[in-house]
């Protein structure tokens, strides 16, 4: 045998796709990593959570994933000038990543490298969706340390990252399906995917893209109305109601608007389009605002597909190979129960973040495949080169190398919510009390309304617990 080929070998995959942060990424999926960190959040332990985060530095290839986790968690636990920071760090390595010509070689050698590993010692891509919340987050920071400017700039921002998104795809063609039996490994691996894994169109439901996101276009709304710049907003409600027709609250902020904007011809046409009449405008009242996160985000789970490929020589082998897939059932969760004076309600859907995360995936899919296909060919040409050198142990070695490290992608912001809601109302000045009530969590809090001004309470659903910030705009 010789022992300083075999070495090299494994060195290659080690040093060019092995360059991860952290070494178990090689040999454990993210989403295992990070079962205590999430247990912890479900428990309502978000303090205890921070210290978890994965410790990574800047070049790391989950460098931008473990700050969009850390910032996630800090604002959880209520330490704002954490979660900006680490937020911050994550914006600051983005726009590096997305100005460096360098940063896009290296990152193909990492992809390179991960032939001979698996695709979590690649650099991590974040998604559309990811990077508008986290501007949504930054915003809600800057919110909470009475800056509505730098609020509006992150709103802007988080807008644009879906817009630029659009565009890219406005070209874009949807390939068209081959017709009978694809034998290639890449054909093979979406056949055994369709019979093993479950469908992510039940889990992606009516969501048209990955990224689209009314949520943050309603939250935009809000404070573009809070500032007086009543274009902006109606800009921003019109978009988010055209992803989310059934939120009550957008359908409301349309029908104030148009009666503010002054127009009886918008007036009439949002009328017609909502199919009810705007309300008249109230004097001496507030704006009651409450956006509510429910769960978390699933996490992606691992499926090991036995894979018959044949050999140079003739015969057939069967591989073990792991894809990435989301379970398609629905996080359990419910809405917000709301009362404050004489009005009660609950929470109308504005966004399933899980379903966006599952359309990213889906449209990820191809390209991982193809992936994971190259890499087995090279893996098994690394097993037969060991063999021949190393004769049996040289074989076992390289096997046992090659299954440890057959791990999928399960990378993902894990600490997201799984959806998120809103509730609003015009209210009489002055002070109330606000009941708000989840399955068997409840709160209770006392609040301020001013006339002409609107009142932001943020509520976050975790466990048997609510979590809340109240931010007068």
């Amino acid at each position: 045998m010789r022992p300083a080929s075999l070495t090299g070998l494994l060195l290659a995959g080690l040093l060019l796709g092995g360059c991860a942060s952290h070494w178990q990424d090689i040999f454990v999926s993210y989403s295992d990593q990070m079962v205590p960190l999430r247990n912890l959040l479900l428990q309502g332990k978000s303090a205890e959570a921070l210290p978890e985060v994965r410790d990574s530095q800047l070049g790391d290839d989950t460098y931008v994933l473990d700050r969009l986790e850390q910032g996630r968690i800090a604002w959880l636990a209520g330490q704002d000038g954490g979660s900006k920071q680490a937020f911050a760090a994550a914006d600051n390595r983005l726009a590096w990543e997305d100005n460096q010509a360098e940063y896009r070689v290296s990152h193909g050698l990492a992809q390179a490298g991960s032939l001979l590993t698996n695709d979590q010692t690649m650099a991590y891509r974040v998604p559309d969706y990811e990077r508008t919340m986290l501007h949504h987050y930054q915003a809600l920071n800057y919110l909470q340390r009475g800056d509505a400017e730098g609020a509006l700039v992150e709103v802007r921002r988080a807008n644009q990252v879906q817009e630029q998104a659009l565009k890219a795809r406005a070209g874009e063609v949807q390939a068209v399906r081959q017709k009978g039996e694809d034998r290639s490994p890449e054909g093979q691996m979406r056949q055994l995917m369709s019979r093993g894994a479950p469908d992510l169109d039940r889990l992606i439901g009516q969501v048209k893209n990955g990224f689209q996101n009314a949520y943050t276009f309603y939250f935009s709304g809000v404070l573009y109305e809070a500032s007086g710049d009543l274009n902006d907003a109606w800009v921003d409600y019109q978009r988010g109601y055209q992803i989310a027709p059934d939120n009550q609250s957008l359908q409301d902020a349309l029908l104030r608007l148009a009666v503010l904007r002054g127009s009886q011809d918008e007036l009439k046409a949002t009328e017609q389009k909502l199919g009810r009449k705007a309300p008249p405008l109230a004097k001496h009242q507030g704006q009651l605002v409450v956006l509510f996160e429910d769960g978390l985000i699933p996490a992606r789970r691992e499926l090991f597909l036995p894979l018959p490929i044949s050999t140079s020589n003739g015969d057939f082998r069967t591989f073990t190979v792991a894809v990435p897939y989301y379970d398609n059932r629905a996080s359990d969760t419910g809405p917000l129960a709301v009362s404050v004076g004489n009005r009660s309600g609950q929470t109308s859907p504005l966004v399933r973040l899980e379903a966006l995360a599952a359309k990213d995936l889906q449209e990820r899919l191809p390209a991982m495949l193809t992936r994971q296909a190259l890499r087995l060919l090279t893996k098994e040409q690394v097993r037969r080169s060991a063999a021949k050198e190393g004769g049996d142990v040289g074989n076992i070695l390289v096997g046992i190398f090659n299954t440890l490290s057959e791990r999928a992608d399960t990378r993902s912001w894990v600490t997201l919510p799984a959806q998120a809601a809103s509730w609003q109302g015009m209210l009489p000045a002055g002070e109330v009390r606000l009941s708000l009530g989840a399955g068997s969590a409840a709160r209770q809090l006392p609040l301020t309304i001013h006339e002409g001004r609107t009142t932001l309470v943020w509520v976050q659903r975790l466990g048997a617990g609510l979590t809340t910030r109240v931010m007068p705009l």
